[in-house]
């Protein structure tokens, strides 16, 4: 089958912002299509560093060779970049998926993650700057390449911040959006106008800003469930979720963190029992069991849950 490839250039990267409805696609797909998308990161082209890339990693000891060309081309463009406005993100799309409706569910299976050079920047300075010293080589760090930024456009038509994150996904920031996950999205715009960024080589989950960035190369599969499969997936149309190999990861997106615990509670439930077939107490009680985090200071909760084999909820249905 063959595959889209979508580079991250000025024409088709919004610095900050997620793009709206009003935004024309860079990119129009069928559904069930393959892009692959060369995301880009902001370490080394945000104005504390420079915007020059090649003299940002040079000091680092970084070969020019190794920066990569769209990064270069990005920084020479002259592209409009505030800080105190705009987010820090480089968003790529929006990419058209035909035959996207509101209502409809919009799957989009991360097939693999590749890294785009054999460096990266570690944001976090720590809860002591002050107090840090270089102590040289600090050895390998582990590879767990993850999508902070994917998302949909509104109904509204109107950008986001790509700091934000709501029903239209935007900067979830999990480390579970990684190779073999599929992410859920509810449609809100005639063909979706997907689009990704935030690329990430490592995090460390539950501390803030322990981030390791680089540009990663993904591979993405664009699948919409139609309405009328989702619509008895109580949660499903309103939300986010995630599904891995092993888990369901439900979500609950609100500033409140008791009220973004009860929508993440109340989409587990309703999956559990609408897509899963899983009967009421026996979904109660796996929620019982589950583990909730908040993924996002500020912004909300999610939950990791075994997902149901058809053995098991046949059992406990009987």
């Amino acid at each position: 089958m063959s595959r889209d490839l979508l580079a991250s250039r000025p024409g088709t990267v919004l610095w900050g912002w997620l793009p709206g409805a009003v935004d024309r696609p860079v990119l129009s797909v069928a559904t069930g299509a393959t892009v692959v998308v060369d995301t880009l990161s902001h370490q080394g082209l945000m104005p504390h560093q420079g915007r020059d890339p090649v003299a940002y990693f040079g000091a680092f000891g970084v070969d020019p060779a190794e920066v990569l060309e769209d990064a270069r081309e990005l920084a020479a463009s002259g592209a409009a970049h505030d800080p105190a406005v705009d987010g820090p993100h480089l968003v790529t799309g929006p990419i058209e998926v035909r035959g996207a409706r509101p209502g409809d569910v919009l799957a989009v299976h991360i097939a693999a993650l590749e890294p785009r050079v054999p460096y990266g920047v570690i944001a976090a300075r720590g809860g002591a700057p002050d107090e840090l010293h270089r102590i040289g080589p600090a050895g390998p760090v582990p590879f767990r390449p993850s999508l902070a930024v994917m998302g949909v456009a509104t109904s509204d038509g109107l950008r986001r911040h790509s700091g934000s994150a709501g029903s239209f996904g935007g900067n979830l920031d999990l480390p579970e959006l990684s190779a073999g996950a599929t992410l859920h999205l509810p449609v809100q715009a005639p063909g979706a106008l997907f689009h990704v960024g935030g690329p990430r080589f490592g995090r460390r989950p539950g501390v803030p800003g322990a981030l390791w960035e680089g540009p990663l190369r993904a591979t993405l599969r664009l699948d919409v469930i139609p309405h009328a499969q989702v619509r008895d997936w109580s949660g499903a149309g309103r939300r986010p979720y995630v599904t891995t190999a092993e888990h369901l990861v439900p979500l609950g997106l609100d500033a409140d963190v008791e009220r973004a615990l009860m929508q993440c509670q109340s989409q587990a439930y309703g999956l559990l029992a609408g897509r899963y077939g899983v009967p009421g107490a026996a979904a109660r009680a796996r929620l019982a069991a589950a583990d909730f985090r908040i993924h996002r200071s500020g912004y909300g909760v999610h939950a990791r849950l075994p997902l149901p084999r058809r053995e098991t909820v046949a059992a406990t249905a009987a």
